[in-house]
């Protein structure tokens, strides 16, 4: 689960309408309007939807900034999809020089 929250300046005459379309983006809620200020959460389940969401209220029509302000994400799951993968055995395996491929100079690609 990830948690963001985002702080976004709007004019107080534009706010209403402005408050039903960011209800409206999945994963938004409005936490808090304070004169011209309005605070965002955006719970998604990953990155990608969190980007999303993000993205979609930067795109609303009246707002004179946005800024997100606090992102957590919790990677326990992914940790533990690096800690079942074995990367240990991966990294001390033993390989011949020869038969490793050097791809660092782009110079020769091009």
């Amino acid at each position: 689960m990830n948690i963001s929250s985002v702080l976004i300046n709007a004019k107080k005459d534009k706010q209403e309408r402005l408050l039903k379309e960011i209800n409206s983006i999945k994963n938004c809620s409005v936490e808090l309007v304070e004169d011209e200020k309005i605070i965002v959460i955006i719970e998604s389940e990953n990155l990608d939807e969190e980007l999303s969401s993000y993205k979609k209220l930067e795109k609303l029509e009246n707002i004179i900034s946005i800024n997100m302000v606090f992102s957590y994400q919790d990677l326990d799951e992914d940790m533990q999809k690096i800690m079942s993968a074995n990367i240990e055995n991966i990294a001390n395996e033993q390989k011949d020089a020869k038969d490793i491929k050097y791809s660092g100079n782009i110079n020769d690609k091009f």
